[in-house]
């Protein structure tokens, strides 16, 4: 007997929490009972309301050393405009949108791979997860059963997915995917070009109705800002 078992990815999103430029509580400033200064600058002049038709201009004279400064820990923004014109960056990719597993038969676990890669500047990094719209099944009511012991084994009918790369949540077990959002990938900081792959994972057992079997998942990433 066979069985034709695929799982499809079609849905892509990126969501930017806060995406507007100005200070963020991580950002260091000084500040007393009475006060906060959000930034501080040695200048001579400036100006709010430079403008024409098209434009408006803020301006400052008099600033030297300005720019941005990077360390392993901190990034500083030198000059009085600078912290207001830093805007948000988010990319998010998605190495291909299906996952197709053929033809199954028992003894043998079949594996599939999504790499999701995340670029953000976003001051708290970001985090990506992982929905169904339900169980892998088939149209007449038959699904293959989620992993619950933390690996798929031959033999046995159950689905679910792993992730391996740094940021990756689902490193130590195959975990089932499920219609509440779970993450699969995290970072704390703002990074460039962060990939997590994503193995699905599924095996049949004698019993399983045979049958093509399908389901979407949603894969969300969003920015801290």
């Amino acid at each position: 007997m066979k069985f034709f078992i695929k799982t499809s990815t079609v849905t892509l999103i990126f969501i930017c929490i806060g995406c507007i430029s100005g200070v963020q509580d991580s950002w260091a400033y000084m500040s007393s009972t009475n006060y906060i200064n959000w930034m501080d600058s040695l200048n001579f002049g400036g100006e709010e309301s430079s403008s024409s038709a098209s434009y408006k201009l803020q301006d400052t004279f008099g600033e030297i050393g300005t720019g941005i400064v990077t360390s392993t820990n901190f990034t500083g923004l030198i000059g009085f405009r600078l912290p207001e014109g830093v805007e948000p960056t988010f990319t998010f990719t998605i190495s291909k949108n299906s996952i197709d597993f053929g033809v199954l038969t028992v003894g043998t676990v079949y594996t599939d791979n999504v790499v999701v890669t995340t670029s953000t500047n976003a001051t708290d990094g970001y985090f990506t997860t992982i929905v169904e719209d339900g169980e892998l099944r088939t149209g007449l009511g038959s699904d293959i059963d989620d992993v619950t012991d933390g690996t798929v084994s031959a033999n046995s009918e159950e689905y679910g997915i792993r992730t391996t790369g740094a940021s990756g949540q689902m490193n130590g077990a195959d975990t089932a995917i499920l219609s509440t959002a779970q993450e699969v990938a995290d970072s704390a900081v703002a990074i460039d070009s962060d990939a997590t792959t994503i193995t699905f994972k599924v095996s049949i057992a004698p019993v399983t109705a045979a049958g093509i079997y399908e389901h979407t998942v949603t894969l969300i990433s969003t920015g801290r800002f």
